[in-house]
């Protein structure tokens, strides 16, 4: 199996999280020095506790973003490398059937023109070997030419 860098996403993940966290600090800010001034505005009812929940709790909205973030990356990053790891099975499948169609091919040649035992004194034919170690006879198969 092919061994993956855990450290590979780091760089997008630690830019949203530095992202995130200027966020939260400008929101906090906002939250601490500009919201006093609204409580002592006209601003009242439905639109100031709307408004007042929205920045109290927009530090958790975006912690529940990041989270979402992180956990759609490694889901992303698993599909890609069952994408990578299943390509390059196959190629490697393909090049074994080639190799396998190969030696199939030389082994049909061999069979249709040598001899696998030594037509003279029956030894085995050696590898590489168009005449018989044992007695020398050529093991070579003649084909007939018919008139």
């Amino acid at each position: 199996m092919k061994k993956t860098n855990i450290f590979k996403y780091s760089f997008p993940i630690g830019i949203v999280g530095i992202i995130i966290s200027v966020i939260l600090f400008a929101t906090n800010w906002f939250y601490e020095l500009v919201v006093p001034v609204i409580e002592n505005s006209s601003l009242e009812g439905a639109a100031f506790t709307f408004f007042d929940d929205l920045i109290f709790y927009c530090p958790l909205i975006f912690l529940g973003l990041f989270i979402a973030y992180l956990i759609a990356g490694q889901i992303i990053n698993k599909r890609l490398n069952e994408a990578a790891i299943d390509k390059s099975n196959k190629e490697s499948q393909e090049k074994n059937q080639a190799i396998i169609d190969e030696l199939n091919d030389k082994r049909d040649w061999l069979k249709r023109n040598f001899y696998s035992n030594c037509p003279n004194c029956g030894s085995a034919r050696e590898e590489h070997q168009s005449h018989c170690i044992y007695c020398g006879a050529n093991l070579e198969i003649k084909k007939k030419i018919k008139n």
